[in-house]
């Protein structure tokens, strides 16, 4: 297995080394930061309802659709990247993307230990101190490789991250809220920050403590050719306008566990907006920013069914439907 210690990188090539070493079938751990802030996107999600793209556009925010799954982040030169490339044939790789999340992010868990934090992995695929996410993570399958991709938070960016997205100003504010809340990053936990080659140190020994030895690369030029044969491909509009199906309702989420959902509904009273605060699996909060005063009565309504209820987007929309008459929703 190859390791690439890549140091800062443009943010281009911070997405394209690991895309390419998978469509390779090489097997690799790739650590780096980006030069330059940019948002990520996941396989599944579709920008122009995801994100602001006319304010990414009018402040120079670059955006890219990645080929495995997770969700929108928000990626600066105040993080630590972390791509593990592996084979989905070889031995002790799991075959579902649980325990191949909670396998794989058992080095990353101790390189913080080695470093004086105490993360804990919480499933699918976060790790949290003390209940705040501050290393968020995706993955999936792309050749005969899984991947696994994620980051360490030195000081997050939570106002560029709530900006970025798509929302009303309230849903916004929630979620700036709720990130405060939530995330963390080693600014808050440590003093002094370590240096980024340190991480990498960490990151590079506890998972060669798993997987063995690994050698040093560098980005060949066979490497390099493949790279920039993706990056027609990764960065043009019709990979990242890519249409996805259409989900019920916006969901945002913070960490695993807790979303902001946001949904509108047109009824006979006129138009129903709803935003559920959750926290851990449970809706916390219930909003209805702008309801009429006559619906006051439906509105406590709902905050009697949804408020302690397991959170789920579908039950939440059937409620509506009910309770508002609902003819059609958005």
């Amino acid at each position: 297995m190859r390791l690439y210690e890549l140091g800062e990188t443009n943010w281009k090539d911070s997405q394209l080394i690991f895309h390419a070493l998978a469509q390779s079938n090489i097997e690799a751990l790739v650590l780096h930061s980006t030069i330059e802030p940019y948002v990520c996107v996941g396989l599944h999600t579709d920008p122009r309802t995801e994100l602001d793209l006319e304010y990414c556009r009018d402040n120079d925010i670059s955006v890219f659709r990645r080929e495995i799954g997770g969700g929108t982040v928000w990626l600066d030169s105040a993080q630590v990247f972390f791509t593990l490339v592996i084979r989905r044939d070889r031995e002790g790789v799991p075959r579902f993307q649980n325990a191949f999340f909670k396998r794989f992010l058992q080095p990353v868990v101790m390189a913080l230990g080695d470093l004086g934090v105490k993360a804990e992995f919480h499933p699918i695929c976060d790790l949290l101190v003390d209940g705040r996410k501050i290393s968020g993570n995706g993955g999936g399958e792309m050749g005969g490789c899984k991947v696994l991709a994620g980051s360490i938070l030195l000081d997050f960016d939570h106002e560029s991250m709530a900006r970025i997205m798509r929302c009303p100003d309230m849903v916004r504010e929630l979620f700036r809220k709720s990130m405060r809340s939530n995330v963390t990053d080693l600014k808050s936990v440590l003093d002094p920050v370590p240096a980024k080659e340190e991480i990498f140190s960490a990151l590079a020994h506890r998972f060669q403590e798993m997987l063995g030895p690994m050698e040093g690369a560098e980005v060949d030029a066979e490497l390099n050719t493949t790279m920039r044969k993706l990056k027609e491909h990764y960065l043009s509009d019709d990979w990242l306008h890519q249409r996805s199906p259409k989900p019920m309702g916006r969901e945002i989420k913070v960490r695993e566990g807790v979303y902001i959902f946001h949904h509108g509904f047109d009824t006979p009273e006129g138009r129903v907006d709803i935003v559920c605060e959750t926290a851990d699996g449970i809706v916390d909060d219930v909003h209805f920013p702008g309801l009429p005063k006559e619906l006051a009565e439906k509105r406590n309504t709902m905050n009697g069914l949804l408020v302690g209820s397991t959170y789920d987007p579908r039950n939440i929309i059937s409620l509506v439907n009910d309770v508002f008459d609902v003819d059609g929703g958005d």
